[in-house]
């Protein structure tokens, strides 16, 4: 946040010393809107992850490996045994839309050429269910009955983008249309599953096992995306655009997705000093 404030007052006064040394070239504004992330990268949350590189899932080893979790459960149970089955884990995991908030600083080259770069951050959350198969032994056919529990994360995000877009000609309202090319940075703040008011949590940020290619907890890549939008000027100082930025990202989850097209959108609002 203190980083963000920075870069406004720096952003403010290069757009000043722009005004009168050039014109108005530099501008500088700050950006709101939402991401629709792509929903393939929230398998990552489904529990079927390989706990720290072992050949048990994340929910295998922490509900069920765990003696002191599996007895925590079992009490819930009043003493039943339980399974974790083997088709336990949500195949519909999905992200909720996530807020997005940023900076964007740029260059207007002409009348309808800009080049600008942004710095959104955003947080997305996942809410989804699994299953346990508790064990009824106090008959002699053991039956099994399905009980259902929650799975809860956070991820944070940031993107810094690169834009050069195309901005027609009007009096109050322009079209806009470019490319962008793109840094991605994503890291798990919270994941942990919940049965009965229980949590137990499938992620620590405080494990003293640095991530590795069979434990990715954060991660990094680059991408590109297009820039589809409407200008319109509210003052002879401020412009606003309504930015739609589909965008393909190539960022390691530690998991292989075989779709090789994995649109992310980002819708945004810009209030420029232009």
């Amino acid at each position: 946040m203190r980083f963000v404030i920075v870069l406004i007052f720096m952003g403010f006064g290069l757009n000043l010393m722009a005004q009168e040394e050039k014109g108005r070239q530099l501008f500088f504004g700050v950006n709101v809107g939402t991401k629709i992330a792509n929903k393939n990268h929230a398998m990552r949350y489904s529990g079927l992850y390989r706990y720290f590189g072992t050949p048990k899932t994340q929910l295998e080893a922490v509900l069920y490996d765990n003696p002191i979790n599996y007895n925590r459960i079992k009490e819930q149970l009043e003493g039943v045994d339980f399974l974790v089955p083997f088709d336990a884990y949500p195949t519909n995991v999905k992200y909720t839309p996530g807020i997005l908030t940023g900076v964007t600083l740029g260059y207007q080259i002409s009348p309808n050429l800009q080049v600008s770069v942004d710095g959104n951050f955003n947080k997305l959350k996942v809410r989804t269910n699994f299953t346990l198969e508790a064990l009824d032994g106090g008959i002699q056919t053991t039956e099994a009955q399905i009980l259902l529990g929650n799975i809860y994360a956070e991820e944070s995000r940031f993107d810094g983008r690169f834009n050069f877009d195309y901005v027609g000609d009007g009096n109050k309202a322009k079209f806009i249309i470019g490319g962008s090319g793109l840094y991605s940075f994503w890291r798990i703040d919270e994941h942990f599953a919940e049965f009965r008011g229980l949590q137990f949590p499938l992620f620590s940020k405080f494990s003293g096992i640095p991530p590795s290619e069979s434990n990715v907890t954060r991660g990094s890549g680059v991408g590109v995306g297009l820039n589809l939008g409407v200008e319109y000027r509210i003052n002879e100082k401020i412009v606003s655009q309504i930015m739609y930025q589909p965008y393909q990202s190539f960022v390691n989850y530690g998991f292989t997705i075989e779709k090789r097209i994995l649109l992310q959108h980002d819708i945004t609002v810009r209030f420029l000093w232009k």
